[in-house]
This record gives C-alpha cells, structure tokens and sequence, in this order.
C-alpha cells in the first residue's frame, strides 16, 4: 500500500511540473510597417500572435484613420466604428490594411483574451504621425506586450496535488 501512495504522489508531482512547463505566455505583437505614413495613404499593420491557438483580439485605431480590410477570414472579423475584432482560431499572422488621413496622428491600441487559458493582455500600444511628404518612412519595432496571466491550469493542478497528498498522507 505505501508503494502505491509513493506512486501517486511521485504521480501529481510530475503532473505539476509539467503544467507549468505545457504554459506557454501568450504574446501578441503589433508590427506597423510604417509609424509615418504619407498623408492619405494605405499602409498594414501585423498582429503576431504566439502562445494559444484560440482568442479574441480587440484593436483601436486613431480617430481620422480608416480600416480598409483583412485577408483574415470575414467570419472571424468585424468592426465598429475605430474598433475591429478579430477571432483567432490557429492563426499566428493576422494582417490588416489602414489610411491615414490628411493629417494628424495618434496610437494604435489592443487587448487580447485566451478563453481557454482564461488569461487577457494589453497589446503596447503602437503612435503614429501622418507625414504629408511621401519620402519620410519609418519602420516600427515591434513591441513587447504588457501580460496580465492568471495561471489557471497551474492552480487546477496545484488544488489537485494537495488533495493527493494529503489522500496519500493521511496515514502517515
């Protein structure tokens, strides 16, 4: 019987471990590929999305900018006014076309959310100035995003070790 205990307990320590280690930090990325673009001009802006296969991304473009579209899938986006949605389901590339207005400038904003993982992030937010000569360009860096992670499964296993040990225990 007290093989049998040492088992399961080497069994939900394995089990933890390896939870942890399974949890990838979802990261999404906001390329534009210009942070100055020329004054009424159409330019991209790519999301790169690493760490789940399933989320919704919320992303906020400046007020005087325009969205122009996506070859993301029509069914898993949508917009509203300064607002567009967009339904992540395997894709790691999402890339949207923008104008820019006459001038003018602001930022680029964005939250993410796993259901799955139940965790959410803020997307750093990306500024940009409307240049009106057509030679001035300037390529974005990606940023870093700011994570907000609720360990979800890590505390599910964390829960069920504890009663394990204590069930394997309780002799002792």
């Amino acid at each position: 019987m007290k093989f049998g205990k040492i088992i399961l307990f080497s069994l939900a320590v394995t089990i933890l471990i390896s939870s942890t280690a399974i949890a990838e930090e979802v990261k999404v990325i906001r390329t534009l590929s210009t942070t100055e673009p020329a004054a009424n001009s159409e330019f991209s802006v790519t999301l790169n999305v690493s760490g789940t296969n399933v989320a919704g991304i919320v992303e906020s473009i400046p007020e005087g900018f325009s969205y122009i579209g996506t070859s993301h899938p029509e069914t898993q986006t949508s917009q509203s006014k300064q607002k567009i949605f967009f339904s992540v389901i395997g894709e790691t590339e999402i890339t949207y076309r923008v104008k820019a207005p006459l001038s003018g400038g602001g930022a680029f904003t964005g939250t993410w959310y796993d259901p799955l993982d139940k965790t959410e992030g803020v997307i750093a937010n990306t500024d940009v100035i409307v240049k009106s000569n057509y030679s001035s360009k300037s390529e974005a860096q990606p940023q870093e995003p700011e994570s907000k992670s609720t360990p979800f499964l890590s505390t599910v296993a964390m829960i069920a070790i504890i009663g394990l040990s204590a069930y394997c225990l309780r002799d002792y």
